[in-house]
């Protein structure tokens, strides 16, 4: 194989498919990136056998087409701090050169026999939705999925489609998020909805991989996989195995009291008051009145903060504690000027609204 790179998108694409590769492997194989030069284009794929990544760099002049496999750490550090605007490859035998004008660079290659298949998106997608609109459903789900967790399917995002509405959903057992968006296109055909849980990982990448807000991202899913296919780049994961637990019945229908405040004021109240909390005192009092909201903590070892904020409030006056960091990271990604927070009881969950497509219940916490 030879090929000359623009070096700026040979980065570029070597820091798209690093993400996939995992350290902690027995297999070789597994730290290399695989290069792929045929049809006017280098193909560069990564894998840790439950996600993968296709990338297409097209600013690539190919002199002989041919494949090798090359440890992803050390070619990416070779390019990195090269000086050149291109870098040229020549891969032979067990071997491989990388060439600057002033540099030359050896690195011995693995078998690419050795490297798994990595699928690439072929036939129709199931349904395509616009890049800006994906990356909203993932930044507003993702953050509430479990990080470490025995039930499985809490690691994941909840993805399902009926018609043109696309769903997302998320829960670590103590909070969940659901955001809601439509599909451009969906492929006309006997299947069923579409409907599985993404691992969290997975969609971590597919936000670095979109680019152009108006760009169609394609799918496809089948039994134990998802696709999902870009202009540059295809990623292949694993579903999360499990029975995502059933939703519709942790949000609340009965709110009879409701607040309404300005994002980012009450955002910046949470915060305030949540600044003497520690780790064994986490929870901020909330006492809603028809005079608006006082946020109160306390700790033994810290002190006590006391924050009164003005909000229309509507309903009985009633005290409830929640952890403070929930609230703030779902008022971070709320996209609207507004929301509105609504309550049953001080033992029941806290329902947050950001605009017609975003809800957040909570979890109440007990407070000493």
């Amino acid at each position: 194989m030879k090929v000359i790179c623009n070096r700026g998108a040979l980065l570029e694409a070597l820091n798209v498919v690093g993400n996939v590769i995992t350290p902690r492997t027995p297999k070789p194989a597994l730290l290399c990136v695989k290069l792929s030069a045929a049809d006017d284009k280098l193909t560069l794929a990564a894998t840790d056998l439950e996600v993968a990544i296709r990338y297409v760099n097209n600013q690539v002049e190919i002199k002989q087409e041919g494949e090798i496999l090359l440890p992803a750490d050390k070619l990416r550090d070779i390019v990195r701090e090269s000086v050149d605007d291109t870098l040229a490859i020549n891969a032979e035998g067990e071997s491989a050169t990388i060439k600057g004008q002033d540099s030359c660079f050896k690195i011995f290659t693995q078998s690419a026999s050795d490297f798994p298949l990595v699928p690439d998106f072929e036939g129709t997608p199931d349904f395509s939705v616009p890049a800006g609109q994906l990356k909203r459903l993932i930044n507003h789900t993702l953050f509430a999925a479990a990080r470490e967790s025995t039930r499985y399917a809490f690691n994941g995002v909840l993805l399902n489609i009926k018609g043109k509405k696309l769903n997302f959903v998320s829960t670590d057992g103590r909070r969940l998020a659901q955001a809601r968006g439509d599909v451009s296109e969906v492929a006309k055909s006997d299947k069923q909805p579409a409907s599985a849980i993404i691992p969290a990982k997975a969609l971590q990448l597919v936000d670095k991989l979109i680019g152009d807000p108006e760009e169609s991202v394609a799918f496809q899913v089948t039994e134990n996989q998802v696709i999902v296919h870009t202009a540059e780049a295809t990623l292949t994961t694993n579903l999360v195995e499990g029975q995502f637990p059933p939703y519709e019945d942790v949000i609340p229908k009965d709110t009879d009291k409701k607040m309404t405040a300005n994002t980012a004021d009450f955002l910046s109240a949470v915060r305030r008051a949540s600044l003497l909390t520690t780790e064994e005192s986490k929870g901020v009092r909330m006492q809603f009145s028809n005079t608006g909201l006082v946020l109160s903590s306390r700790s033994p070892e810290a002190g006590e903060a006391t924050v009164n904020f003005p909000c229309k409030f509507e309903g009985a006056d009633v005290e409830i504690g929640f952890n403070p960091a929930f609230l703030v990271e779902a008022l971070k990604v709320v996209d609207t000027d507004e929301v509105a927070f609504e309550l049953t009881a001080s033992n029941r969950p806290g329902l947050l609204r950001g605009g017609p497509d975003f809800l957040y219940v909570i979890m109440p916490v007990n407070l000493q």
